[in-house]
């Protein structure tokens, strides 16, 4: 766990693999001013808060997206689509929380000729052939298969890195993603708070 100018990021274990939390410590006078411009309205500050903090975590899972194709050979839509991010919200601390499943290595650079599979997954890298790797002719089979062994039989899919694995080996990527994560609050709070004052939440 890293802790650097209010902004918290670390990696935790868990069954069956593990966790990025990317977490901000928010402007304490800030929440604070915006409580007392918005304490004669019912649930007034709790709505504003809680905007510009949906609004803050959002932008900080597309940043996370972004941020890993700067060194990983993926679409941004294959990262979503393996990534869960769930949100993490208090009176002066915003969290994502990032998990997800191995990615099948077909979603990176992945190249198949008559010399076999060759796969890249981190930019500034060359394709490397995968051994025993193949694609199946069968459509009941998708995707890349390696075989255990020699034999046809045992096969099981090749797979990349999971979202934690990419963000975990890169410290900066979660320091970037904590502090977007700050400033789009401390950003949007003055938005949220007006349109509380002004009827249109």
């Amino acid at each position: 766990m890293s802790i650097d100018n209010g902004l918290f990021s670390g990696t935790v274990s868990v069954p069956g693999g593990s966790i990025v939390i990317v977490s901000a410590e928010l402007d304490k006078g800030a929440v604070e001013r915006a409580r007392a411009l918005l304490a004669g309205i019912e649930k007034g500050a709790q709505k504003a808060i809680g905007s510009a903090l949906k609004r803050a975590t959002t932008s900080a899972e597309a940043f996370a997206a972004r941020e890993i194709q700067q060194e990983y050979v993926i679409k941004s839509g294959d990262f979503k689509g393996h990534t869960t991010a769930t949100r993490r919200v208090s009176v002066n601390e915003a969290a994502v929380e990032f998990h997800g499943a191995h990615i099948p290595i077909e979603q990176f650079d992945t190249a198949v000729s008559s010399a076999g599979v060759a796969a890249r997954v981190k930019r500034g890298s060359a394709r490397e052939v995968i051994d025993k790797a193949f694609r199946p002719d069968r459509p009941v089979h998708s995707g890349i298969l390696q075989r255990e062994t020699s034999r046809s039989y045992p096969v099981h899919g090749v797979m990349g890195p999971a979202t934690p694995q990419m963000m975990s080996a890169n410290e900066t990527v979660k320091e970037a993603i904590g502090k977007k994560l700050k400033e789009v609050f401390e950003e949007r709070l003055d938005h949220e708070v007006l349109a509380v004052l002004n009827g249109w939440r």
